[in-house]
């Protein structure tokens, strides 16, 4: 038993259906109003899964930067440290070295300094190669954190297709 994406019903059996090029978890009502055929389903399930194969195949990612490959922020159970930049930053200029320094070392480029030092989060192997260069560890266990990670409570719900529907009308009046 799930819920509907599309109508937000609660405890109900749901399909996974394609609509206008993605995939949505629908009730039984909801399949019959869409016009829901399993047969060009499977079809564009198998677009999809093709599709799928090929921009993981194609995807490099940025210079490290972004999410391209496997993410350490569910592995392990260790979480890449609050205060990463000025971690980074102050062993960095413990060594006297600057910013271009670094990234050579890292075999980077400079932007790619900047912009962690900056506060965006690096890719894994960006991570070990600061890790690595300077000596220090950016990744924390989760069980040092003293804080609470859930979000919400039972009885909360995310939004679904219907809520934003209801959201954009109310919007528009």
């Amino acid at each position: 038993m799930g819920s509907c994406e599309l109508c937000g019903a609660v405890s109900v059996s749901t399909k996974r259906m394609s609509m206008h090029g993605t995939f949505v978890e629908g009730c039984k009502s909801c399949q019959e109003k869409m016009g829901y055929n399993p047969d060009t389903d499977q079809a564009a399930e198998n677009v999809a899964r093709v599709n799928k194969k090929t921009s993981a195949a194609t995807s490099g990612g940025y210079g490290g930067l972004g999410t391209a490959g496997k993410d350490i922020m569910v592995r392990d159970g260790k979480e890449l440290a609050d205060d990463f930049p000025s971690i980074i930053r102050d062993a960095r200029e413990k060594r006297g070295w600057d910013q271009r320094t670094l990234a050579l070392k890292m075999k980077e480029k400079i932007n790619i300094v900047q912009r962690t030092e900056g506060g965006k989060r690096p890719g894994d192997s960006v991570i070990r190669k600061f890790e690595k260069i300077l000596k220090i560890s950016l990744l924390i266990d989760l069980s040092d954190l003293d804080v609470e990670r859930t979000v919400g409570n039972k009885e909360s719900r995310s939004l679904n297709l219907g809520d934003l529907i209801k959201m954009a009308r109310k919007e528009g009046e």
